[in-house]
């Protein structure tokens, strides 16, 4: 058995999960609503999908969302231009596939997330999340 060598999970179980995560994100509207938080805490925690400019853009999309209070909706209105792959300056995902910290242990992975029901599922990515940026903020990149 091995770990996620970019998040710690278990038997690297985090892609499984987020896959599965998607699924449900994407046929139930209830578990959707947090698609957001999902997206940028796994990614976060899986640098190696991204560029470092895609990992501060992402570190500061879930501050945005979890700090600030901002709706997806306002910041999808407001990054338009800035996210827009033809008018963007920096590229987002990664071609190398390096991740871009050092981080190999989270306190809190999306093995930590619950799905029973929407309303317990719901929390759960929020605590994920918030706890993501916690160590996300402390990162020099």
């Amino acid at each position: 058995m091995m770990n996620c060598p970019e998040c710690g999970a278990t038997d690297t179980l985090c892609k499984t999960r987020f896959d599965e995560f998607l699924v449900l994100e994407f046929t139930d509207v209830s578990y959707g609503a947090i698609h957001h938080l999902t997206v940028a805490a796994y990614m976060l925690q899986h640098s190696s999908k991204l560029t470092r400019e895609g990992w501060l853009h992402m570190r500061g999309l879930l501050r945005e969302f979890l700090v600030e209070n901002k709706p997806p909706e306002f910041i999808r209105k407001q990054n338009r231009d800035l996210v827009d792959s033809g008018k963007r300056k920096f590229k987002i995902t990664s071609k190398d596939g390096l991740p871009v910290i050092s981080k190999t242990s989270w306190v809190k992975t999306i093995l930590d997330v619950r799905t029973e029901n929407a309303e317990m599922y719901c929390e759960d990515v929020t605590l994920w999340a918030r706890a993501v940026l916690d160590e996300a903020e402390v990162i020099a990149t």
